[in-house]
């Protein structure tokens, strides 16, 4: 029965995507070139030898026993060629062990192979979430005996070495690159160089900054000679991101592939991106014009239409110029119909007041059929004796050969053309998602299959439209289903599926949510010493719940916690917010009643950037004020809290404020919460393990605030403190999902004053542990800033507290303080109005000539010290000089006391 769409034209199209892919330069070989593991002998004494499993791993230095059980896990799945969850907390050397336990065992396998009548050419490929990941991956893979033939696959973008092109991005700077390599006009292009250098370095580890080191060194172009080491490889390093994109697989052969996928805890989310799209209105109308310019040359330049024709002809499809002016006639019409879409009334305002829009995701195919149509002949495009008569409209029949027909005139044009076409290759590759859903949807129909089945492709789309307050309208197909793109790769008969990170846990969700068999799970403890490395205090007052986020008095009360605790926490500290827009309320307010120079007083303050782009100098910054103190402040998600390393004195203590819940007011996680209850409550799959709404939503919160807290121990010799400043962390459905090996450090926040003197403790007790000397300046050190600046009453009364809180045994010269500095803790006030003291508690202030003693009282409000409450023309001190914050954080008053 022939189909609707013709599928050997789709077939065709998908051939025309890998060409476009893979480039004509690379050249991928197909052949099976089983070679053995190189090891390096010179070094192979001075490891450790261990047999795990009948299988020999070197290992750079005797393991630690969760190393072992480790690497027992990895060679006992690929032994049983099983998919594994492998949990193993920051610290605890898993990429070391990984790539030790994967290669031994692809080295053994080798030599089985090399003896088979049908040896499989089973590779790895490792994948990590940011090439800065991976470049710790190519540091810790030098640390091994193993030299596997290797490539660090990555874009034009990050390896492009060309400085006339430095600055050209995206495809602008991928058709440039085609261009200039096609006319040998790339001094950094050298086929026969390339092969020779790949073969004669195969099995040179790279980061992505050594490789362009190297290929400026050696004047070849560092993308393509990653490519030309792609064919031969035994190890694959490459961002995740990549794996998960549907065009990727088109480019790598993964069949028999171990896929390893590092840093695994977001491996979700990015499954799900990866099989999302989406186009703006913006873009389809610039792409009319991109296809107007591209006629234009076609027409005037013949050479351009020779070739574009010798192409179609091979694809055996029209090359009437015509079929061209009439997709761009499609764009037209459809781009027209979305402008009148944006006054459609079912649009919903959001609380950011742009608006929006969800429908079936099956619609989308009727919205292109229906409005891609000149229905009246405007354009006087088509005739009844046209081949195509795409002006008629893109529908099952033609939509095959409207792809062929793009992608053809983008491969061309873009070789040839010195017009950029990158609007016009969005449309082209939003038209071909749409095209994979369809037929997807038409083979199911054929098969007799349910189309309202949760499991046809369509019914895991949700289709979006936002409309933003500039007007802008935004076309989004929205993935909900992570198991779609791994079981893509599934399909593509891979060896085994590896996830490892240190916060999978809860284990059973990756089942639920991925549909795949994990046979061998682990979850293992750390290497530290909990007793003497790490504590964890749960606070039970705060709650910085959405509706509880205006609270001053909450606010103000942390900032006095973290001013007390942040004078005896030595080096860098992280507080950790669980929004931006909270972490930007925690600013305004601290900014307003001057609490932020205070802290900058004791630690320089820095602030997470929303753009990326500025990280790096804010880092940078942070790195260089640690040692003397720095406070970072920073969001979940962020890549504070997960993408940089901070160890030893870049993080002694972390702040966690608020359970990071993604928001609710989220469109996407809505229809996303949506279709989980949808498929929990559907008969259909009933005996598949299934995940609650609710219970996902939580593990979102607990995925986030393991991550964070993963940041204060790196290593065995790291210690810190973690400072759970939620009450919502005590929650029983919280607290089980952190970290198993986190769990027996927690402890409850009983009072200020105990929180302080443990805090003290354990930082006194690591002396032994580190260097005494940095320790024991660090106090000194902040307290001398806080002289510099001559804040003379909060300068004085925390030279007290200094002292106060330091061990007797440190520099008993130091804690010596007279009677008369003890007397000049009184500082003279003179016509100041009090503020927020009760009646009964103040005293006639008639005298010009008075002093103020700090004394405890309870039940003083923080939230009314700001500018507005203090009459600022009867003052003759400034109201920074009088806040004065005990370390004991309790309420505050002054009362005022004659001079005798």
């Amino acid at each position: 029965m022939k189909t609707p769409f013709g599928i050997q034209q789709y077939f065709a199209i998908k051939q025309i995507q890998h060409q476009q892919l893979l480039d004509e330069e690379s050249e991928y070989s197909k052949r099976i070139i089983i070679k053995e593991i190189e090891i390096d002998s010179n070094i192979c004494k001075k490891q450790v030898q261990l047999m795990l499993d009948n299988t020999p791993v070197y290992f750079p230095h005797q393991p630690y026993e969760v190393q072992k059980i480790y690497m027992e896990s990895v060679i006992k799945a690929l032994n049983k060629k099983q998919n594994a969850l492998l949990e193993s907390p920051t610290g605890t050397g898993k990429t070391l062990s990984l790539l030790c336990a994967s290669l031994a065992w692809l080295k053994k396998n080798r030599q089985d192979q090399l003896n088979s009548d049908q040896p499989k050419n089973i590779k790895i490929i490792y994948s990590s979430r940011t090439h800065a990941q991976l470049k710790q991956v190519a540091m810790e893979l030098k640390k091994t005996i193993y030299k596997p033939n290797i490539s660090m696959l990555g874009s034009r973008d990050q390896y492009c070495i060309r400085g006339d092109f430095n600055m050209l991005k995206g495809t602008m700077l991928n058709q440039s690159c085609r261009k200039s390599v096609k006319a040998n006009q790339c001094q950094f292009y050298k086929k026969e160089h390339l092969i020779v250098m790949a073969q004669s370095y195969s099995t040179l580890i790279n980061s992505l900054e050594e490789a362009k080191q190297f290929g400026q060194k050696n004047k070849l172009c560092p993308y393509y000679f990653e490519r030309q080491r792609l064919d031969f490889a035994d190890l694959i390093l490459l961002p995740y991101n990549y794996l998960l994109e549907k065009d990727f697989l088109d480019v790598v052969q993964i069949e028999n592939s171990i896929l390893i996928f590092d840093e695994a805890h977001n491996v979700q989310s990015t499954a799900e991106d990866g099989s999302s799209f989406l186009i703006t209105h913006n873009h389809i109308v610039e792409a009319v014009k991109d296809l107007e310019k591209w006629i234009d040359e076609l027409e005037s330049v013949t050479v351009f239409y020779d070739q574009l024709k010798t192409k179609l002809n091979s694809a055996k499809v029209s090359s009437d110029l015509n079929e061209f002016k009439s997709i761009m006639i499609t764009i037209k019409i459809f781009a027209q119909y979305l402008e009148s879409f944006k006054n459609n009334q079912q649009f919903i305002i959001t609380d950011k007041e742009d608006k929006y829009l969800i429908l079936d995701a099956r619609q989308i195919q009727f919205m292109i059929f229906e409005n891609t149509q000149d229905k009246d002949n405007t354009f006087q495009l088509w005739s009844e004796n046209s081949q195509t008569n795409y002006a008629k409209g893109v529908n099952k029949t033609n939509f095959a050969q409207y792809l062929i027909h793009c992608s053809t005139l983008i491969e061309v044009m873009g070789e040839l053309s010195q017009i950029p076409g990158y609007h016009f290759e969005s449309w082209v590759k939003f038209m071909k998602n749409v095209y994979d859903l369809i037929i997807v949807e038409d083979e199911r129909e054929k098969q007799k299959l349910s189309l309202d089945s949760l499991q046809n492709e369509f019914n895991q789309y949700k289709l979006s439209f936002i409309l933003d307050q500039s007007n802008q309208l935004s076309i989004n197909m929205w993935c909900l289903e992570p198991s779609l793109a791994f079981s893509r790769l599934f399909n593509k008969n891979i060896y085994s599926i590896m996830l490892t990170s240190g916060t999978l846990s809860p284990m059973p969700s990756w089942v639920c949510e991925l549909r795949l068999p994990f046979d061998v799970q682990l979850s293992n403890e750390h290497i530290i010493d909990l007793n003497k490395n790490l504590r964890v205090f749960q606070h039970k007052i705060f709650d910085f719940q959405y509706n509880q986020r205006n609270n001053e008095e909450q606010i103000c009360r942390f900032g006095v916690t973290l001013l007390s605790l942040c004078q005896i926490i030595p080096n860098g500290i992280l507080v950790i917010f669980s929004s931006y827009s909270l972490m930007n309320k925690f600013r305004s307010k601290w900014t307003y009643n001057k609490l932020i120079p205070r802290l900058s007083e004791i630690k320089a303050c820095l602030w997470e950037p929303q753009q990326s782009s500025e990280m790096q100098n804010v880092f940078d910054t942070y790195k260089l004020k640690a040692k003397k103190g720095a406070i970072m402040f920073a969001v979940h998600r962020g890549k504070v809290a997960e993408g940089i390393d901070f160890s030893d004195e870049l993080c002694r203590a972390i702040f966690l404020v608020g359970v990071p819940y993604p928001p609710k007011q989220d469109n996407h996680l809505l229809q996303k919460m949506n279709y989980l209850d949808k498929l929990f409550s559907d008969p259909e799959f009933k005996h598949q393990q299934r995940i609650r709404s609710s219970e996902w939503y939580i593990q979102q919160a607990i995925r986030a605030t393991n991550q964070a807290m993963g940041r204060v121990i790196r290593h065995i010799n790291d210690y810190g403190i973690v400072y759970l400043c939620d009450k919502r962390f005590e929650q029983k459905d919280i607290k089980q999902g952190l970290s198993k090996w986190l769990q027996p450090a927690i402890q409850p926040w009983i009072n200020d004053d105990e929180i302080i003197k443990q805090t003290k403790d354990f930082f006194l007790n690591r002396k032994n542990q580190i260097n005494e000397k940095e320790y024991i300046e660090q106090i000194p050190i902040q307290e001398q800033e806080v002289k510099k600046r001559k804040l003379e009453f909060f300068g004085l009364q925390n030279k007290y507290e200094f002292e106060k809180l330091k061990d007797e045994t440190f520099d008993r010269m130091k804690q010596q303080i007279n009677e008369q500095q003890n007397q000049n803790e009184y500082i003279n006030l003179k016509n100041y109005q009090m503020i927020n003291i009760p009646q009964d508690k103040q005293l006639n202030n008639t005298n010009s000539d008075k002093q103020c003693e700090i004394v405890n009282y309870q039940n003083s409000n923080f939230s009314n010290l700001d500018h507005s409450h203090i009459q600022q023309k009867q003052q003759k001190m400034d109201f920074d000089n009088i806040f004065q914050i005990e370390s004991n954080k309790k309420k505050l008053c002054i009362k005022l006391k004659n001079k005798k």
